[in-house]
């Protein structure tokens, strides 16, 4: 009997979980596509495609899949749907948020500033793949300095080169994060350690839209990023295992959510309020330490 039961555990185990794996393809070039976000809907389960557009992923069956790639549409797949290819549809970007002309260089403003030395709270990110956008407002003073130039994004990784991705989002009615005012990834490495990662983007010219505009960090559930380490429960000598995915994002302390957007469980929500953080961070909302640099 007990041989039986034994059985029977493995059967029920066996078809209550199932192992997705596919390749994500362009649907017109049906070229693959790397470093797509994948979400359970609404649940906290999710990875990323590698380089080459691959990816796993072990999930009780039938689940609703979302998957999220720059330049792409977002799209919603039932798990037993999925087969060797899924296929994303690319999204059009609106080109007059996006104005190419010769800049003269000679103005420049910062906006955003932040000191490394003051900063000692980060978002880190677990198994489970995410976005982090913080929210730009227009101003009639970048009017003389309208092109963005550099993004400065205090980093902490315990990895050397993590690699992860940022997104500028348009936005939408609702004040959320919606559409793309540039339309590719913009592939980051974080070198190891507390730095500032700094990001040249002068070449893309980009003027900054007259409704603001969302910087997004996205992280990445793959390979190079992962660090393994060991931690233990207070008043406990007992040690257990945990993984996070690299890098950590620093972040200032907010008396309001109103900039600050996350995107996991495959849907925008806004930041939310610490409990129980460091003295200078409790009870506030995370804004995440994003420094821009504007040109003429």
């Amino acid at each position: 009997m007990r041989n039986q039961a034994c059985f029977m555990l493995l059967f029920i185990t066996t078809i209550s979980f199932s192992q997705l794996k596919s390749v994500i393809i362009d649907s017109e070039t049906k070229e693959s596509i790397p470093f797509v976000n994948i979400w359970i809907n609404n649940e906290n389960i999710g990875t990323s495609s590698n380089e080459k557009g691959e990816f796993q992923l072990k999930i009780k069956t039938p689940k609703i899949i979302v998957l999220s790639a720059i330049g792409y549409k977002t799209k919603k797949i039932s798990s037993d749907s999925i087969k060797r290819n899924i296929e994303l549809t690319p999204q059009l970007t609106q080109l007059d948020e996006v104005i190419i002309t010769s800049k003269k260089k000679n103005k420049k403003l910062t906006i955003g500033k932040f000191r490394r030395s003051k900063i000692n709270f980060y978002f880190s990110c677990g198994k489970v793949p995410w976005i982090s956008a913080r929210y730009f407002p227009y101003k009639e003073k970048y009017d003389n300095t309208p092109f963005l130039s550099k993004i400065r994004i205090l980093t902490n990784s315990q990895v050397k080169d993590a690699k992860f991705n940022i997104r500028l989002y348009d936005v939408n009615e609702k004040g959320e994060p919606e559409g793309y005012i540039y339309n590719e990834n913009i592939l980051t490495f974080a070198k190891r350690g507390k730095k500032v990662t700094e990001i040249n983007v002068s070449d893309l010219n980009i003027k900054f839209p007259k409704k603001g505009f969302f910087i997004a960090i996205e992280w990445l559930i793959i390979d190079n990023n992962k660090h393994t380490y060991k931690y233990s429960y207070k008043n406990s000598k007992k040690k257990d295992i945990a993984t996070s995915y690299e890098p950590n994002i620093g972040t200032l302390p907010s008396d309001t959510d109103k900039n600050s957007w996350i995107f996991s469980q495959g849907k925008w929500k806004k930041t939310w309020r610490n409990k129980g953080a460091i003295k200078k961070y409790k009870d506030k909302y995370n804004l995440i330490a994003i420094e821009l640099s504007l040109t003429n």
